[in-house]
């Protein structure tokens, strides 16, 4: 009498394989029949700002174009007066199942991509998607001291989340023009002063501006070299964090006259036979 041959190890091994194999698709299926929430996307809009604006600060509105529910449909993606319908291929389940052999093997399905509904009658205004781009308008305090590239946060201004996730941010990045008369060095500004060439020499106050409109007096050493840099304490930018001003940094200039008068050229050729310094001296030591 003929007797059945047991089940080898390998049989059952590639058995059990597959029985795993067909869980990982049942689990992904339905994963897929069920939209994970998804966050919106950021949203990045330059802001021209002119130099005095950057110092003093300042509160504007932006135009934004983001994306929206459709205001015809709500969002439904289906025509006024319609719904979306039950799919008829998975009956509304999201997956279809595929026999193979002793397993049935799920994937999300096609016609409805996993949704569980169909449009038949999609929205003429959004066909069918349920957004529309549309463009709003935002308030925005922009602070004083913000320098170019200054990025600033409103949050949940971007653009809406998919399946009920939270909408991005939105970024407004300063753009400030350069000022004619200051240089930015982080909160310090820095301002070029020229002063003759006796001033440099016996010393002065002269009057420095600021660009808040100010007069700032600044006395100049005897002796003072072309390019030398003096420190206005508190004058400079505004600091984002609330800490206060940057410096201003007077860069001094010596200014030698292209013309001089008969008077001039006189005492500087008297001074040039009474002068000792040898400005040269040192390339040769």
């Amino acid at each position: 009498m003929a007797t059945a041959a047991p089940a080898s190890t390998t049989t059952i091994a590639q058995e059990l394989v597959s029985l795993c194999r067909a869980r990982r698709n049942l689990d992904a299926a339905g994963r897929a029949r069920r939209p994970q929430p998804e966050r919106g996307a950021d949203i990045e809009i330059p802001v021209s700002l002119s130099f005095e604006d950057s110092l003093r600060g300042l509160e504007t509105k932006i135009p934004v174009e983001v994306t929206t529910a459709c205001r015809e449909c709500g969002g439904t993606g289906a025509e006024p007066g319609t719904s979306p319908v039950i799919c008829p291929e998975c009956n509304g389940r999201g997956v279809i199942s595929e026999s193979q052999g002793l397993f049935a093997l799920s994937q999300p399905c096609p016609r409805c991509r996993g949704n569980g509904t169909v449009i038949e009658k999609p929205c003429k205004k959004c066909k069918g998607s349920g957004r529309e781009r549309r463009t709003r308008r935002y308030t925005v305090k922009i602070p004083a001291g913000v320098k170019d590239g200054t990025r600033i946060r409103l949050k949940g201004k971007g653009e809406v989340g998919e399946g009920g996730g939270a909408a991005g941010d939105l970024y407004v990045v300063t753009r400030v023009a350069p000022s004619k008369k200051f240089e930015r060095r982080g909160a310090d500004l820095v301002i070029e002063v020229p002063v003759t060439y006796t001033e440099a020499a016996l010393g002065a106050t002269v009057e420095v501006p600021t660009p808040y409109g100010e007069r700032l007096s600044l006395k100049v050493p005897a002796g003072t070299q072309d390019g030398r840099q003096l420190r206005i304490r508190g004058h400079g930018a505004p600091k984002l964090d609330g800490s206060g001003k940057g410096d201003l940094i007077a860069r001094l200039r010596v200014s030698v006259p292209k013309k001089l008068s008969k008077k001039e050229r006189e005492a500087l050729e008297e001074l040039q036979k009474l002068s000792r310094d040898d400005p040269r001296e040192a390339l040769f030591s």
